[in-house]
């Protein structure tokens, strides 16, 4: 006799929820970037309706960002070429710049390709508003590359360039401010220059396992 089929519920395993999880949270930046994007069409004060559209541009970024994330087989060794050409290509879409991507074969911890990927997408973002007249798609190059033990991730632009009294680290910009925090935590350094257009370099060291990242965006402390 042909036994009955098993009608009892097939247990989801850890990889099962864990990616509907992923799913979930993605979707639910998304939620959270339209809700701030209709409340962007109900206030009237041009600087809180600009403050609310680049929040969530920041909040859709994220989520992309994870999304991409979560379909990697190996989400804790993250290649860093493929990511990168796959985030420019976001880059564009979202802000009309030619994102241009040059990386040598890499590979990084999900949580530190997660943070560099919003690093670069906040100096895009930057380029985008700063660096073209309105309406220009300008070029964006992205660089990575190793050098010694240090990886070395290069945002550039063939823009106006920097104001002559531009330092980043002193930069009241939310933009900057969270690149700058995301540097300190990654241990990095960051440089901006004129260089035919503004250059940004980050220098993190070599990443190899995930580090204890502090989610804070607060100020450094006092030196010791």
């Amino acid at each position: 006799a042909t036994s009955a089929p098993d009608s009892r519920p097939r247990r989801r395993s850890a990889e099962d929820e864990r990616q509907e999880l992923d799913h979930r949270l993605a979707n639910s930046l998304q939620l959270a970037a339209d809700f701030l994007i209709f409340e962007h069409m109900r206030v009237t004060d041009p600087r809180a309706r600009e403050a609310l559209i680049q929040t969530a541009e920041r909040l859709s970024a994220v989520g992309q960002i994870h999304r991409f994330l979560a379909g990697q087989r190996r989400v804790f060794s993250v290649d860093l070429d493929h990511f990168l050409t796959e985030l420019g290509g976001l880059i564009t879409d979202s802000t009309g710049l030619e994102c241009e991507v040059d990386s040598e074969a890499i590979t990084a911890p999900g949580e530190i390709a997660q943070q560099l990927a919003i690093v670069v997408n906040e100096l895009a973002m930057n380029a985008a508003k700063h660096a073209y007249a309105w309406g220009d798609r300008g070029a964006l190059h992205v660089t990575c590359r190793r050098q010694g033990a240090r990886l070395v991730i290069i945002v550039a632009d063939d823009g106006e360039g920097l104001d002559k009294a531009f330092i980043a680290k002193q930069s009241k910009g939310l933009g900057m401010t969270i690149v700058d925090a995301i540097v300190r935590q990654l241990q990095g350094t960051l440089e901006a220059v004129n260089d035919h257009g503004a250059r940004f370099t980050i220098s993190i060291p070599q990443p190899s396992a995930p580090p204890a990242i502090s989610r804070s965006f607060a100020p450094p402390g006092p030196p010791d």
